[in-house]
C-alpha cells in the first residue's frame, strides 16, 4: 500500500489535499490503516477543503510531509 499512497499522493494537485475518510474509500481500507500509514510515513494534516468531498476538515498532502 506505501507505493499506492506515494503514486497517489505524488500526483495530487499543489493544493490538493484528501480527508481521511476519502482516502478510506479511495483504497478501499479501514479509515484506522490510512491513519497508521500516514503516521508511520510522517505525513502531517492541516484544515482544508477536502478534493473530494468538499468538506472543510484534515486533509493530507505530500506538500506537507515530513523529511
Amino acid at each position: 500500500m506505501r507505493d499506492q499512497f506515494s503514486k497517489f499522493l505524488s500526483g495530487l494537485p499543489v493544493r490538493a489535499g484528501y480527508c481521511v475518510d476519502c482516502l478510506s474509500q479511495l483504497y478501499g481500507e479501514p479509515v484506522e490503516t490510512i491513519s497508521e500509514y500516514l503516521g508511520e510515513a510522517g505525513i502531517i494534516s492541516r484544515q482544508a477543503h477536502c478534493g473530494n468531498c468538499g468538506e472543510h476538515k484534515d486533509t493530507f498532502t505530500q506538500l506537507l510531509r515530513l523529511v
